[in-house]
């Protein structure tokens, strides 16, 4: 067995290898803000189709950042250098994937003249330099017991300001973005999905109650460090630039609270993001929101003043408890292999100076898969997970060999029959035009078969759609189907929505085509299918006078 453990619940599984109770915990608290979220924006009783969030905890902040984890469909900022990276979310086609680390990280907004923080919230030495200090007194040639000042004060920090955020607060922070990015898809701006966020990073859950809004850890001092942002330059889009004054998710959190609590503001919040989301310019959408100088100055006064907060209770069956289990070291060799799927398969756009290295981590990741999949024979999600890699990477061969071997002894499995229709699919689009025919039907029969095997799974659907697309050939109305039941399992995945916008758009049905493609055209984050999102979007509908 590893040291690695998985708990699952109604809305997210989680992994980690820290203790089971803090697993529990974690896992617990997710599912209350679920519920939290749920009964917020009048869904707790809805019916749920979405495909669970994967959750991922990863040790410290140096641990986190040797995972080398590059967002191609979320951007964390920008915020200043201070601000460490510590989440990575992925809106995959299969589900979407969050990763953050297991100790709080320490913003440091003065660096200490002395013996800087340790720079993970906890950990480091196992007794505080102050405590070592009387623990470990000097011992003079006659035997007396001394303690060195100067050595005691080398070791602490001086004048340094530093704030911890804890893990906690990105956790549930970028688990509320993917909540509001899941059940109300939209053409958000960046900025109020980040302090969307923000205001429920300081959640604090129990067993039967839930308290969220309050003030975030080291507010006042890090609002004296960087002071007020200009409001125009948020609403204008400006803050994206990273230039001028700093944005922090600080800042964000302090407009998005004035908004959403205010009675005098959040109708006019309500009115600004239905002009966005319905894909009005930043200019006209503002005018929602009244005279700029007017928010200025509520925004500003929301510094030293207490801030509103809410606290709801709720019966216990609500946020059930989780399962949990530890995993075998199989099983947990693919943790990491998976995380990575997403960040390793993109590629950046030709001539970017980065492409070269993306290559190259791409082709030893692989090879590393490769690895495992030679030395757990027995164990097939291995060969499994790089069939995957190997088709996404657009390896056919490679692809149908791992899948083949899964196949070979797990005839059903639904995975390995999809990753062997989706090669095959790619090998026939390069045979020769005559024999494509057949080669296409047999693949496609191989991803029938998964879908008759797995009526509800996603993959199946989606191989299934994409085997008409690699093929050059315009997609017949059930793959259609399927792709629209993708997209309502996974409504954040820009993918699914790209391809259906532009299924909607052929089909003359302008008005739906514009709701599935604007979270993705005009949405808050820069995506690999943004381009095409927005040269398919249509025009909005203009009304007709009535006579």
């Amino acid at each position: 067995m590893s040291n690695w453990r998985v708990a699952e619940t109604p809305h997210v599984v989680v992994f980690s290898q820290s203790s089971e109770p803090g697993l529990r915990r974690t896992a617990h608290d997710l599912e209350t803000l679920h519920f939290l979220l749920s009964a917020l924006f009048g869904r707790a009783d809805a019916p749920d189709e979405t495909i669970k969030i994967a959750v991922t905890m990863i040790g410290n902040a140096g641990a986190f950042e040797q995972l080398r984890l590059t967002d191609l469909r979320w951007q964390y900022g920008p915020f200043p250098q201070a601000f460490s990276k510590t989440i990575y979310y992925d809106p995959r086609e299969e589900g979407s994937v969050l990763a953050t680390t297991e100790d709080g990280v320490n913003l440091v907004l003065q660096p200490s003249l002395g013996r800087p923080t340790n720079r993970n919230c906890v950990g480091g030495d196992a007794d505080p330099p102050v405590a070592q200090f009387f623990l470990n007194p000097t011992i003079s040639p006659t035997g007396e017991e001394g303690y060195d000042v100067f050595n005691l004060l080398k070791q602490l920090p001086v004048n340094e300001i530093a704030v911890c955020q804890s893990a906690q607060s990105r956790l549930y922070a970028g688990f509320a973005q993917n909540y509001l990015m899941t059940y109300f898809p939209a053409a958000y701006p960046r900025w109020f999905l980040q302090g969307f966020g923000e205001l429920f990073a300081t959640m604090v859950a129990g067993e039967t109650s839930v308290e969220y809004g309050q003030l975030p850890s080291g507010f006042r001092q890090v609002m004296e460090h960087y002071g007020d942002y200009p409001v125009t330059d948020v609403l204008n889009g400006h803050y994206l630039s990273g230039k001028g004054r700093a944005w922090t998710p600080y800042q964000a959190w302090r407009l998005v609270h004035l908004l959403y609590f205010s009675d005098a503001w959040k109708p006019r919040l309500r009115a600004y993001l239905s002009a966005v989301t319905q894909g009005a310019d930043p200019q006209s959408a503002a005018s929602a929101l009244g005279n700029p100088a007017e928010l200025q100055r509520a925004v500003n006064a929301y510094r030293g003043r207490a801030v509103q907060a809410e606290r709801m209770t709720f019966p216990a069956e609500r946020a059930p408890a989780p399962i949990v289990r530890r995993l075998t070291r199989a099983e947990a060799g693919l943790i990491r292999g998976r995380l990575e799927l997403g960040a390793r398969i993109g590629l950046p756009a030709e001539g970017s100076s980065a492409r070269a290295t993306a290559i190259a981590r791409r082709s030893a990741w692989l090879g590393r898969l490769r690895e495992n999949a030679r030395q757990f024979p027995g164990f097939i999600e291995h060969p499994l997970l790089l069939a995957e890699a190997e088709c996404r990477a657009g390896n056919a061969d490679e692809c149908l060999g791992a899948a083949e071997r899964v196949v070979a002894t797990s005839p059903t499995d639904t995975r390995a029959l999809v990753w062997k229709g989706t090669a095959l699919a790619q090998l026939a689009a390069r045979t020769p035009a005559a024999d494509r025919r057949q080669s296409l039907e047999d693949a496609r029969r191989v991803l029938v078969k998964a879908n008759h095997l797995d009526p509800e799974g996603i993959l199946p659907l989606i191989a299934y759609y994409d085997s008409f697309g690699v093929a050059g050939k315009a997609a017949p109305d059930r793959a259609v189907e399927g792709l629209s039941k993708v997209v309502h399992a996974v409504p954040a995945a820009a993918s699914p929505r790209v391809k259906l916008g532009a299924e909607l758009v052929a089909r003359d049905l302008g008005e739906e085509a514009r709701t599935t493609l604007l979270p993705v055209a005009q949405g808050p984050f820069d995506t690999p299918e943004r381009p095409a999102a927005a040269a398919l979007l249509p025009k909005p509908a203009t009304k007709q006078r009535e006579p």
